[in-house]
């Protein structure tokens, strides 16, 4: 954590206090027909959630290549390829972190290997289950939300 004396565009001086968290890629795997998605036991709301792969991204590694190794390391599917749905601040009031989230075709045939203390569970869904999912609140994780809201047009054709 850190903290900020600032001038606000209107004069007014405040201290920020802000949360140092490191970049971040997620992906939205597609196999055939069914996206690959994981379950992760998220201590603060002590629930299993379900979510895209995604993970920090290491120093010197892109985007593209932190979303293609968390997707490996937490399903053991491999990124053939590719493509951004977008980026933002996901909590811009408390950091200047950057989350990359795309949409790729996977592959069978890469190798599991969870950080230390991970609970993950993979869960092969059609593309219309998931969507219905979706539409009942059944699925909340707020990055997941958001690359399926933006992949919809992408895989449109699949269900």
């Amino acid at each position: 954590m850190s903290e900020d004396n600032v001038v606000l565009p209107d004069g007014t001086e405040k201290t920020y206090t802000m949360l140092d968290l490191p970049d971040f890629a997620g992906v939205l795997p597609v196999l055939d027909d069914e996206l690959i998605m994981v379950k992760n036991y998220r201590y603060p709301i002590d629930e299993m959630v379900l979510e895209l792969p995604a993970g920090f991204i290491d120093e010197g590694e892109t985007p593209e290549e932190a979303a293609g190794r968390e997707l490996e390391e937490e399903t053991g599917f491999v990124l053939e390829k590719c493509e951004k749905l977008c980026e933002y601040h996901p909590v811009a009031s408390l950091n200047d972190q950057e989350a990359h989230l795309f949409v790729g075709e996977a592959k069978k045939g890469g190798e599991v290997d969870h950080d230390e203390g991970e609970d993950i569970e993979v869960i092969m869904l059609s593309i219309k289950e998931t969507y219905e999912m979706l539409e009942r609140n059944e699925i909340s994780h707020p990055h997941t939300v958001i690359a399926l809201y933006k992949a919809e047009h992408l895989l449109k054709d699949e269900f």
